[in-house]
């Protein structure tokens, strides 16, 4: 039973991220990625809401499927953030 409950941790840990994502209907869900820092890139933040997608959907046994990616630069001393909505569909 241990070897049982080692394995599932560590398939689960390679899924570990702290996600911030909502469903949005029909299917979908959205994350948004806010940095604090005004000198962070977009780029990093667009890259931080597709690791959450993809542990989203892998907690599920499903890859991500983006729908809708938004992530323009933002005015000066404002801080990046980026949007993703997606689907989680199956492997393969």
């Amino acid at each position: 039973m241990k070897r049982f409950l080692f394995a599932t941790g560590l398939a689960l840990a390679g899924c570990a991220v702290l996600s911030n994502v909502s469903p949005i209907g029909d299917g979908a869900y959205m994350t948004v990625v806010r940095s604090n820092d005004v000198n962070a890139r977009v780029a990093d933040q667009q890259a931080k809401a597709m690791a959450q997608a993809e542990a989203f959907c892998c907690e599920r046994g499903q890859v991500v499927d983006a729908i809708k990616s938004v992530a323009a630069s933002p005015p000066p001393g404002q801080a990046p953030s980026a949007e993703l909505d997606f689907r989680c569909k199956a492997k393969g």
